[in-house]
């Protein structure tokens, strides 16, 4: 009984704690219902547009094709980071494009991946 009320007491200290904690990282946090870019793409919408583009790339996809729906998702990126430059899921969202970008066989796809690799290192920009 002891041990249980000593968990319960330490919980509730560490909960307690948390909200000026949490306050601050929700302010930095883009809403999961907003939209970036010139496609207006959400949060999800980013990942899973990044995600779709490995997947047909492994389906033996055209590679130029591939890569239009890349630099959308990268617009949305650049969007998302103007507003939300403190968002902690942004730096995900590029180390998944230069992978995926660095799968694209061709000198723009390879250049891709070194630009979003050089924003990824520098990110937040100030």
């Amino acid at each position: 009984m002891h041990t249980r009320i000593g968990f319960l007491g330490v919980l509730l200290v560490l909960v307690a704690g948390t909200p000026v904690v949490a306050q601050q990282r929700f302010s930095d946090l883009a809403p999961a219902d907003e939209y970036f870019g010139r496609m207006k793409m959400s949060i999800l919408g980013i990942s899973n547009t990044i995600h779709d583009a490995g997947v047909h790339l492994d389906a033996g996809a055209n590679p130029t094709i591939v890569a239009n729906s890349l630099a959308w998702a990268e617009d949305a990126i650049g969007d998302w980071s103007r507003r939300y430059p403190r968002d902690p899921w942004i730096p995900r969202s590029l180390a998944a494009l230069r992978l995926t970008y660095a799968r694209i066989p061709t000198p723009w796809g390879q250049e891709s991946a070194r630009r979003v690799a050089v924003w990824l290192r520098d990110f937040p920009a100030k």
